[in-house]
């Protein structure tokens, strides 16, 4: 229950209904005045108006035991906004919203909302005021002492800031994802690490959903608040429920596939949120179909809008386990909610809900279902969990998981508001995610074991991965590239760091304060500020890992910069790049690559992702893997620092891997590369490009190309079966060194389109040229350097076969060109 200590002058405060399950939620205006001591959570809901006098002092009780209901955001005490508050100091009687003890708590979070602060002081929050796409106005407002002063997020957020202070907190002021501020007379100044920030996303580029076929059909049953009976009920068809509807621990329920399930609006508190829903302590076997899925949504002129009703609610549901399969969960206040159950979620959607989906004490699996568009996606604690395949996309926050024995593998946490994923206590077992387009990727918080392997998290607003009071915990094989500040923030925690690429993130690689363990074999390339910043007094073990081009005494932040500091003890450094593996098996946003990377199975790169690859870079491909590109490659190397596609065998061989090939992937570039030991080293299809510079060698074939047109020079080919071969193409083929082949040039059909000149083509084994048995065209062939007095012997044509076309040679060099 809301406490609420009001002294001096007293206080006229609406009242507010009890609500079983629920935290505070003002329905009515309400005004606060004098001492007010809060100790839980407060949402001022839409269409209502909370006022705080002059002179009021608001005193936070922090608290992390006020965080289970989905209509709260933070993960601490705080006061959510979604109608009006207006806080109206003056000079002489400011008003004070201050934390309880020396721990934070939330802060004013204003969600879609308005906020009106005339002098005003808050302090002693994890974030003062936070504005998602809503509005601010700030007159003679003070921000200090907070981790974070003001952040205004989203493109629907905007503040106008005069007179007001913004100082002494850890940050100041962030701009997230297209948020805007005015300011008039107002000081952003001396806070301890950053003042301003101006963030956005780099979005995951998801895939548009197939809306789902109609089901239902004739009304099958109307419940209102009853139990159903025992043994096995069958829904069908459409069924609505006008109440709370229970299947007791005896009970069977099946839902069939098309089945449209309507929940009726119902809210006795008015607080917004509906209370209608069904109670499982038997079995519920939900099993839709991809074509006919089950769904259940809020009835009515209710569909579309969030809390509309209660929930799924699993209570002792442990006898068997429960199944929902191919189902949609929408417009819920909790679309699923266990408590002492088993459960198996497979395929399902849950959209647009306060939370898809919390559970505790329970024993759960869900996999290949998606979390989209939920004000939070999934908070769960004291648990075992398999959280395997899932979307987790487009939510204001991510998955939560306290104290869980928990796998959590091949996910996408991605274009989530805040976190992608957070952790905290338990074990957990996390390898083979995407975290990315997110405010943060992955944060880890009191935890005493856990393996993080084999993630990709890039292109996070603020910072890739957090650990915080961790323990025992390896960060291993991971890519951390791209992120907005920091891509791995450490703090109180012995971590070991090992074989991670960490790579252009907006500050510094890695952050550490009070951290122990050891940071090895990591390859650390191109962060903007450091590759490692300390902030603390131990010294760090940083030893054995590549640093890529990077003078140490600038990317490295300790001692050296700063007496109170440790030292990052980096000596002996390695000598050439680690072997980092690509963990995933799609590149789903922008991406860079560097250093050494192995590909262990072919990787995609989706249309609309523009894949680089920095120059020095060197892939690595296992047997039969390969890089396939419907987006974008730029593969540009330079003369020093040429990239290198390779196979990973110990003795490589042609046909080794696959091939990197290219598939209406316009704009790609691609120069100064080397393509060996692959089946075929480039393949190039309706993709218009200029091909310069590269070697392609020792491959089974090097070159291959269709449509175009191609501007195909200054390339080395030599040592493979077929140095090139043109299919259906447009080409032009010149100033090339083609040597050493079995095949030089290999034109399949319609060679009419392709002239080739200017380039030495001689020493291939069998032929320097040959034209496929189905290509009836010429192909015009003048002006090249054949190695020979006699072109003719080294070319196959017309010549040899009469129902071909004829290659045309003459004028041709005498002597060898020169290319360059």
């Amino acid at each position: 229950m809301l406490r609420l200590i009001l002294v001096l002058f007293g206080c006229l405060l609406a009242a507010i209904p009890a609500a079983t399950g629920y935290a505070e939620v003002l329905t009515a205006d309400a005004v606060w005045r004098g001492e007010v001591l809060l100790e839980e959570d407060v949402v001022v809901a839409e269409g209502v108006t909370l006022e705080v006098a002059p002179g009021t002092v608001i005193t936070v009780q922090p608290a992390d035991s006020t965080k289970i209901d989905p209509e709260y955001l933070s993960h601490q005490t705080e006061i959510t906004v979604r109608g009006r508050m207006t806080v109206g100091g003056d000079v002489n009687a400011p008003v004070r919203i201050v934390s309880a003890d020396r721990d934070k708590w939330g802060g004013i979070i204003v969600q879609g909302g308005r906020l009106e602060l005339r002098h005003v002081t808050v302090s002693g929050a994890e974030t003062a005021i936070h504005v998602i796409d809503g509005t601010l106005r700030a007159q003679g407002m003070s921000l200090r002492g907070n981790q974070y002063g003001c952040i205004l997020h989203g493109r629907d957020a905007a503040a106008t800031l005069t007179g007001s202070e913004i100082t002494e907190n850890d940050y100041g002021l962030f701009l997230l994802a297209g948020a805007r501020v005015e300011e008039q007379t107002t000081t952003v100044a001396g806070n301890l690490r950053k003042d301003r920030a101006e963030l956005d996303r780099r979005p995951v580029r998801l895939p548009d959903e197939k809306p789902l076929p109609p089901g239902g059909g004739g009304l099958s049953r109307t419940y209102r608040s009853e139990a159903l009976a025992v043994g096995t009920t069958v829904w069908q068809n459409r069924v609505v429920i006008d109440g709370v509807v229970r299947l007791p621990p005896e009970g069977r329920l099946v839902i069939l596939p098309g089945t449209e399930i309507e929940v009726s609006w119902y809210d006795s508190n008015g607080d917004g949120i509906g209370e209608n829903g069904l109670m499982i302590q038997g079995q519920l076997i939900a099993k839709g179909t991809p074509d006919k899925p089950v769904r259940f949504h809020a009835a009515g002129d209710r569909a579309g809008r969030r809390g509309s009703w209660d929930s799924i609610n699993f209570l002792g549901s442990d006898r068997a386990e429960s199944l929902l399969e191919y189902c949609e969960i929408a417009d819920a206040y909790r679309g699923l909610h266990f408590h002492f159950s088993t459960v198996r979620v497979s395929h399902a959607r849950l959209l647009n809900n306060y939370r898809g989906c919390q559970f505790q004490e329970s024993l759960v699996t869900v996999a290949g279902s998606r979390f989209e568009g939920n004000v939070s996606a999934i908070q769960a604690r004291d648990s075992q969990v398999v959280f395997r395949d899932n979307l987790v996309a487009g939510n204001l926050n991510g998955a939560n998981f306290y104290r869980m024995d928990i796998r959590v593998e091949g996910n996408r946490f991605v274009n989530n508001g805040w976190d992608g994923l957070r952790i905290r206590e338990g074990a957990a077992r996390v390898s083979g995610n995407l975290l990315a387009g997110n405010r943060f990727g992955l944060l880890v918080a009191d935890a005493v074991f856990g393996e993080f392997s084999g993630n990709v998290v890039s292109g996070n607003m603020e910072g890739g991965v957090s650990l915080r009071d961790t323990d025992h915990v390896t960060l291993a094989g991971n890519v951390i590239a791209g992120n907005g500040i920091n891509g791995v923030n450490l703090r109180d925690s012995r971590v070991e760091i090992r074989d991670n690429l960490i790579a252009d993130n907006g500050e510094r690689g890695i952050a550490a304060a009070g951290f122990s363990g050891r940071i090895r074999d990591n390859a650390l390339l191109d962060n903007r500020l450091y590759a490692i910043g300390l902030d603390s007094a131990g010294d760090v073990d940083a030893a054995s890992n590549w640093w890529g081009a990077a003078d140490l005494a600038k990317a490295i932040y300790d001692h050296a910069d700063e007496a109170r500091l440790g030292v990052v003890r980096v000596d002996p450094p390695l000598a050439a790049a680690p072997v980092i593996s690509w963990p995933l098996a799609t590149v789903e946003q922008d991406t860079e690559w560097g250093g050494t990377l192995k590909v262990a199975a072919t990787v995609t790169v989706p249309e609309g992702v523009s894949l680089a690859v920095k120059p020095g870079t060197t892939i690595l491909f296992d047997r039969k893997a390969g890089l396939d590109v419907f987006g974008r490659l730029i593969a540009e190397g330079t003369d020093d620092a040429r990239i290198r596609f390779t196979s990973a065998a110990a003795a490589p061989a042609p046909a080794d891997w696959n091939e990197v090939r290219l598939e209406h992937a316009e704009g790609s570039r691609i120069s100064r590369c080397d393509f060996e030991y692959a089946t075929w080293g480039l393949h190039v299809h309706y993709v218009p490009m200029t091909i310069a510079d590269n070697r392609f060698r020792h491959n089974d074939g090097g070159l291959r190309f269709r449509s175009g047109p191609y501007d195909i020079r200054n390339n080395r080919i030599e040592g493979n079966r077929i140095g090139m071969r043109a299919y259906l193409a447009t080409a032009q083929i010149h100033a090339n060194e083609i040597t050493g082949n079995e095949i030089g040039i290999f034109i399949r059909e319609k060679g009419a389109s392709v002239r080739i000149f200017g380039n030495n083509m001689y020493n291939n084994d069998r032929y320097n040229l040959r034209l496929g048995d189905f290509n009836p065209e010429d192909v015009d062939a003048r002006d090249n350097w054949w190695g020979t007095d006699s072109p003719a012997e080294t070319i196959f044509d017309r010549r040899q076969e009469p129902t071909i076309g004829t290659v045309f040679y003459e004028p041709f060099s005498p002597a060898p060109l020169s290319l360059h």
